[in-house]
């Protein structure tokens, strides 16, 4: 019977992620319309610009690490303070220091430690204990800023100490990343978990994982989920509604 090892992704696959960034991105605009008055632009357009300009700065550079901001926890927040710059220059209105600190203080609030353990996903640590109980190889990995991505491991309990195969944080999932698994465990059948078929499979498909995609409309990919199921690959990759039909589609009829 072979060996299978499941690799596992964190955000939005085991925990919800997605609506943590929506309270501060909420209060970052009222506070944007009440700095700017008439002179603010309507609401859906200041959310929007928001979540574009965070996009475009996953790619920056960060002048304090020298690296891009990627994930990492400066992000978001400087992504409010660079929102409200951008429309005061539109409003010809100086900015604020004291409103820019206020907007990435709001910003920090999405990283909330708080959420995490209420943000777990109905039944993700039952499916680490199903992969475990068959035998199986559970492991966790997850790409971000290990500073917010430890506080999620924590919240997770003590479901982070069954992924006995081990927990890897990255800065990006690459093909590199996943070869390292297989180069691991020689023999064993792999497959690779998420909600982001761009960045959790198809860097895994590349060295012969199976792909598993539990789709959810992230910032990133907002608006792009038909575009993205018609790329899936179904020979290699398999689409579930939520990850608890993981039981249904790999229990263990070997």
């Amino acid at each position: 019977m072979t060996k299978r090892v499941f690799v596992l992704d964190m955000d939005d696959t085991l925990i919800d992620n997605v609506h943590d960034y929506a309270d501060p991105i909420l209060d970052s605009v009222r506070e944007i319309i009440s700095a700017l008055g008439s002179r603010a632009p309507h609401v859906t357009h200041i959310v929007t610009r928001e979540q574009e300009i965070d996009l475009r700065r996953r790619s920056e550079i960060n002048p304090t690490t020298g690296k891009p901001f990627g994930y990492s926890m400066d992000r978001f927040p400087g992504t409010l303070v660079e929102t409200y710059r951008e429309f005061c220059l539109q409003a010809n209105v100086e900015p604020s220091p004291e409103i820019e600190s206020r907007l990435f203080r709001t910003g920090l609030g999405a990283f909330d430690e708080g959420l995490y353990r209420k943000n777990i996903k109905p039944g993700a640590l039952e499916i680490v204990d199903f992969i475990n109980h068959q035998h199986d190889v559970c492991m966790l990995l997850t790409a971000g800023d290990p500073r917010v991505q430890r506080k999620k491991i924590k919240a997770l309990g003590q479901a982070s100490d069954r992924f006995w195969g081990g927990i890897k944080i990255v800065d990006r999932k690459t093909p590199q990343v996943f070869q390292e698994m297989v180069n691991e465990f020689v023999g064993y059948e792999f497959y690779s978990v998420g909600n982001n078929y761009e960045s959790d499979i198809m860097p895994a498909l590349e060295v012969g994982f199976r792909g598993v995609l539990i789709f959810v409309e992230t910032w990133e990919v907002i608006g792009r989920r038909q575009e993205i199921l018609a790329k899936v690959d179904h020979s290699r990759c398999d689409v579930l509604d939520n990850i608890s039909e993981i039981t249904k589609y790999y229990g263990d009829s070997r």
